[in-house]
């Protein structure tokens, strides 16, 4: 500690104030490089994904909203076996059913683990026009981006 106390006095006045002044301008550019532009490249990036998940979410409720609105049209005459709609519909749309167990007569419980959220509406607007009802839903984010994971229970009307 001596040896810098020794070397600090060695200089003189001129050469110390420009020092400090180096050391000054040496802190502002470490504390702007370092530090404030990382955070507000942070901040940015969070504020951007903010507003691509809540556009995701205002999609959803939309469809959602949509798929409610639609009433339930099925013909009576050519019944198909709920199960083989579902397995049938899915598969045209393009979907894997990683469990479809048949909960009785005319009820049928689906998992979907991986899906894009807008065809998957599509195919429960489709199920709904048909005459297939929505007892239970539950969609959450799934694994990969832009994906969700279904889990739902389907009904077709009594006659």
């Amino acid at each position: 500690m001596q040896n810098i106390r020794n070397w600090w006095i060695n200089h003189s006045e001129n050469e110390q104030r420009f020092m400090i002044a180096l050391a000054v301008i040496a802190a502002a550019i470490f504390l702007w490089l370092g530090i404030w532009r990382p955070v507000e490249n942070s901040l940015a990036s969070g504020w951007e994904r903010q507003g691509a998940a809540l556009d995701r979410y205002a999609s959803v409720r939309a469809k959602v909203a949509e798929l409610r609105k639609r009433p339930a049209q099925r013909a009576q005459e050519n019944r198909v076996p709920i199960d083989q709609l579902i397995g049938q519909s899915a598969a045209e749309a393009g979907f894997t059913l990683d469990r479809a167990t048949q909960q009785g007569t005319g009820r049928m419980s689906v998992n979907i683990a991986s899906a894009r959220i807008g065809p998957l509406l599509q195919w429960i607007a489709t199920l709904e026009q048909g005459g297939i009802s929505v007892q239970t839903i539950a969609i959450i984010p799934g694994a990969a981006e832009g994906t969700v994971a279904m889990q739902a229970v389907f009904t077709e009307p009594q006659p």
